[in-house]
């Protein structure tokens, strides 16, 4: 089983993560998946310094039929929670068709923004290097209007490399320098974006996402693929046309006093802590913002 261990400042929190939302993470027969997750799953709470463990599952999957055994036959704080999270969007036959389906305004923005863009001579490239993607990400990371969270954008390139098929593929003005990457990977019937950044402070209105993944999703129509999933859901426009998986992300804590003790703490000025602070505090315990 792969899963890691959150750091915060430094320490190791006792907190283990695992997204199964797109899969299992378990390596071995696929017809034992169910026995394989639940085994993993005792052995990882039985690590010392283990205190708990927070899972993002597939509602009805055998690691959630798993993770309900588990339940009954130990004593386990238990936390379940219903999680909105990757976004997929299914793909037609052609782009035409898939255009078809949109509103008016999205489908006029997809296609003005992406004849501005080829008639002012810049390029797509359908397929990038590792090496391309991740120098390219480095410099586009400071330009993109949304700030990026801290390391981000490192792990998410690292998840991209470890893939037996990569999806990787850019936007660059016609005088080279790059002006958006998606990077991502392949999976069975489907493209995963995992990352993308724009140069959208020196560019602020060409629409580079869009532009983007107009063509992102053109190749994938060309080369069969019938599904884009999107980690972390999407924004406007294609958040009117997407759905969501349905996920459940689950808390599994050993009972220990101290620790019963730090997520109640947590929990009460969870809500008045700092945006960073929060994002940290909600491995620990969840709770809702005031």
């Amino acid at each position: 089983m792969y899963a890691k261990e959150k750091i915060i400042l430094g320490r190791h929190l006792g907190v283990v993560y695992a997204d199964l939302s797109l899969g299992g993470v378990t390596s071995g027969d696929s017809v034992h998946q169910e026995n394989i997750f639940r085994i993993a799953m005792e052995k990882l709470l039985a690590i010392p310094g283990t205190r708990g463990v927070r899972l993002r599952i597939l509602r009805g999957s055998p690691e959630s039929a798993a993770i309900h055994k588990l339940i009954a036959s130990r004593n386990l704080d238990v936390h379940f929670s219903r999680v909105k999270d990757h976004a997929s969007l299914a793909l037609p036959d052609t782009y035409e068709q898939l255009l078809q389906r949109f509103g008016s305004t999205t489908r006029h923005n997809f296609r003005y923004y992406r004849r501005r863009f080829e008639a002012a001579g810049h390029i797509y490239l359908e397929s990038l290097s590792l090496d391309e993607l991740r120098s390219a990400a480095m410099y586009l990371k400071p330009r993109c209007l949304i700030p990026s969270q801290s390391g981000s954008v490192e792990r998410l390139l690292d998840m991209v490399a470890t893939a037996d098929e990569v999806l990787a593929v850019g936007l660059k003005h016609r005088s080279g320098e790059w002006l958006g990457i998606i990077g991502g990977v392949y999976r069975p019937g489907a493209g995963v974006l995992l990352l993308q950044l724009s140069n959208d402070s020196k560019f602020p209105r060409d629409s580079l996402s869009v532009v983007l993944r107009g063509y992102l999703i053109e190749t994938l129509i060309r080369r069969g693929i019938r599904l884009l999933t999107i980690w972390g859901g999407t924004a406007p426009p294609l958040s009117r046309y997407v759905k969501y998986i349905p996920t459940l992300g689950i808390y599994l804590d050993l009972p220990s006093f101290r620790w019963r003790l730090a997520r109640q703490l947590v929990t009460k000025v969870g809500p008045w802590l700092p945006k960073r602070l929060g994002q940290d505090a909600q491995w620990i315990s969840p709770f809702r913002r005031r």
